[in-house]
């Protein structure tokens, strides 16, 4: 049986409820954005979302586009991601990334 490929993380189409909120979407927008670059600058991507300058160019990503690790932080019951984007440190700008950080240094703490 194949494995199925879902979108789970799509920025513009997060936006687009904002759009009557400008200030709430500029941060949302940079949330994701980090979030995104988080994900690419500690391998937890099978793909690259910048451009090398710190511009974020993929702007969805699907369940495939996650190495294990990725997929580890980003779902099931202890879903850190999901955590992140609802804590005050998720919403500053710049985010704070030390509750994502705690969370991966545990994940291969266990697989260590």
């Amino acid at each position: 049986m194949m494995e199925v490929d879902y979108e789970i993380w799509n920025i513009d189409e997060l936006l687009n409820a904002y759009v009557n909120t400008p200030d709430l979407a500029e941060s949302v927008k940079v949330g994701m954005e980090q979030l995104f670059l988080f994900l690419e600058n500690n391998g937890l991507l099978t793909c690259s979302v910048s451009d090398g300058h710190g511009l974020v160019v993929k702007r969805v990503l699907r369940k495939n586009d996650l190495t294990t690790e990725g997929k580890r932080l980003g779902s099931g019951p202890k879903n850190a991601v999901h955590r992140w984007l609802g804590s005050k440190g998720g919403q500053k700008n710049p985010p704070d990334m030390k509750m994502l950080e705690k969370a991966l240094a545990e994940i291969r703490a266990e697989e260590g």
